[in-house]
């Protein structure tokens, strides 16, 4: 991947372009053992080496963080109202590269925690949103009503068939793909914990989904994409970066054994 100079320290938060253009022309910055002054150079980022002030560069084509999002931040950029899961980010990523390029796969709504994905890489993203790859995202649910056997097995029957959900703002009802349910608490004879893993986004989808059954979802947290589980390490609010395994458990390609199954979790 070829890049000018300039661009290249810009990205990594050098400053802004005069700025790096000034660093540029001083002498601090050198390619292949070589100093350069010009900010058009154009730079190898699969085979060049790039020192600035003696500090080697470490170019990152792409990035995958984790995050454990908390209630009250909302999935976007911006907004004019409520705080948003990128103010949470580390400030590695307040450079101009990744407010260009970092982006959320899927979002959560603002009552909702859990796990979130930011990347810059958008195959992956079209890969676990698309309707078409059916990767499964699970939710821990609670319920404001507890549910005994009988109804435990009418709830996962009807989720197993696809569900129809009722129009909710500016949504349109709608008929649910085929949804796996999964009750927590099997010794006593009623429950309000569950475990539901669905293959859609639509609007408020798993609330809808119980208030179609006559029951409230009054907490709500995504603990999985696909077979990548919440790190429950992680505090609401912080991040991380995926680790290699992570990585290959998300793009469903060959990973360790440990990762590549669902493991159900006490959060």
């Amino acid at each position: 991947m070829i890049e000018r100079l300039d661009k290249v320290l810009a990205h990594d938060g050098f400053g802004t372009r005069r700025e790096v253009k000034k660093l540029i022309h001083v002498g601090k910055v050198v390619v292949n053992e070589n100093i350069v002054r010009d900010e058009s150079f154009k730079v190898d980022l699969n085979t060049d080496a790039v020192f600035v002030d003696g500090k080697k560069l470490v170019f990152a084509q792409f990035a995958y963080v984790m995050m454990n999002k908390p209630v009250g931040y909302v999935c976007a950029n911006r907004d004019g109202l409520h705080e948003t899961v990128f103010s949470l980010l580390d400030k590695k990523y307040r450079t101009p590269f990744f407010e260009s390029n970092l982006h959320l796969v899927g979002r959560l709504d603002r009552d909702t925690e859990g796990l979130l994905i930011f990347t810059t890489d958008g195959a992956l993203t079209h890969y676990v949103t698309s309707p078409r790859t059916h990767v499964g995202k699970t939710y821990f649910v609670k319920l404001a009503q507890k549910v005994d056997k009988k109804m435990q097995f009418t709830y996962a029957t009807r989720f197993a068939g696809g569900i129809h959900i009722l129009p909710e703002r500016n949504e349109r009802a709608h008929a649910c793909k085929p949804a796996v349910l999964m009750w927590r608490d099997k010794t006593t004879d009623e429950t309000d914990e569950c475990e539901l893993i669905i293959y859609e986004g639509k609007f408020h989808q798993v609330k809808r989904m119980f208030a179609a059954l006559g029951n409230e979802v009054i907490y709500l947290k995504r603990i999985a994409i696909g077979g990548l589980l919440l790190d429950v390490s992680l505090a609401l609010g912080q991040c991380r970066e995926l680790t290699e395994e992570e990585i290959a458990v998300v793009k469903e390609i060959e990973a360790p054994a440990e990762y590549a199954r669902y493991v159900a979790c006490s959060w």
